[in-house]
């Protein structure tokens, strides 16, 4: 990387100099109030925009999880009949493919939620937009331990997510799941362990990367584990001691770098999921999406 350095001229302005300048200034604006002929400003049609160059092969970011099979199975092979290539690109965590996008080494990823993507882009003064909701596999609490929650007893470990937005999430998945009383004057979208105002089983929390919740489960007595690391990790999703019923906000985006909005290759992407072949396939009951919860616009499809 080089380093440039800007060092600021210094500028002597002298005080004649000055006054020379505010007279032939004052003579300008004489002059143009005398003249009727006024020149009209300009407007937004005086000026072209810029060419857009257009991406035919997409840089896609990926974490581990369904979703990339998701793109591969229901989306690539119909952008591909219309001429597109693709590369996918692996981060084994949820902070790289958002900088990575930005940074324009990417052009699109597919792996986090609604909340996440608006926290993470505000923090980080990133200007990224999601561009479509997909079907999404919900956070669960998985034990090695327990088979049911009725059997979870007291003084418990709990391995949570340590970004904010899948941590307050994981809370609220425990509240469900009446383990945990957070407080009712809070933003549940933003809650944290000193939120909790009711711990009856004496649950010691132990925030980690969402990336090794799986392997804790070797360590800690449950679990409460992002759908897409549940699914790579091997994890059967019906074994499940508690699943949450997502909101819209924590639905699955795709999203792109704010200035590509207008490019092709977004509206072509939104087009194939859309299409009837992406429903069919998600919606196949023998096929590798049963158990993913649908956006709304999902069931609004199917009904028509």
């Amino acid at each position: 990387m080089h380093l440039v350095q800007y060092k600021a001229r210094s500028r002597k302005i002298t005080t004649k100099r000055v006054i020379s300048v505010f007279i032939l200034l004052s003579v300008v604006m004489l002059t143009a109030c005398g003249n009727n002929n006024f020149r009209p400003l300009p407007v937004v049609t005086d000026y072209m925009p810029d060419t857009i160059t257009e991406t035919t092969h997409l840089r896609i970011g990926v974490v581990s999880g369904p979703y990339q099979g998701m793109f591969e199975e229901a989306v690539l092979p119909s952008l591909q009949n219309i001429g597109y290539t693709a590369t996918f690109f692996y981060f084994n965590d949820y902070t790289s493919p958002n900088f990575a996008l930005a940074q324009n080494e990417i052009d699109l990823n597919i792996f986090q939620h609604y909340v996440y993507l608006n926290t993470f882009k505000f923090e980080n003064d990133l200007a990224l937009s999601a561009i479509m909701e997909i079907p999404t596999v919900s956070m669960r609490v998985f034990s090695n331990i327990f088979s049911s929650i009725s059997d979870i007893s007291s003084n418990v470990s709990v391995s949570i997510p340590n970004d904010p937005s899948n941590l307050a999430r994981a809370l609220r998945v425990l509240e469900n799941a009446n383990l945990v009383t957070l407080d009712p004057a809070i933003d549940k979208l933003r809650a944290t362990i000193n939120d909790i105002v009711e711990n009856p089983y004496n649950l010691r929390f132990a925030p980690m990367p969402a990336h090794e919740l799986v392997e804790s489960l070797k360590v800690f007595d449950i679990a409460v584990i992002n759908g897409n690391y549940a699914v790579s990790g091997g994890l059967n999703l019906s074994e499940a001691l508690f699943h949450e019923i997502l909101v819209a906000d924590y639905m699955n985006v795709i999203a792109v770098r704010t200035d590509d909005l207008s490019k092709q290759f977004v509206r072509d992407i939104i087009d194939v999921i859309y299409s009837e072949s992406f429903l069919d396939i998600i919606a196949d009951p023998d096929g590798n999406f049963v158990g993913f919860q649908w956006p709304r616009w999902f069931h609004d499809a199917l009904a028509e």
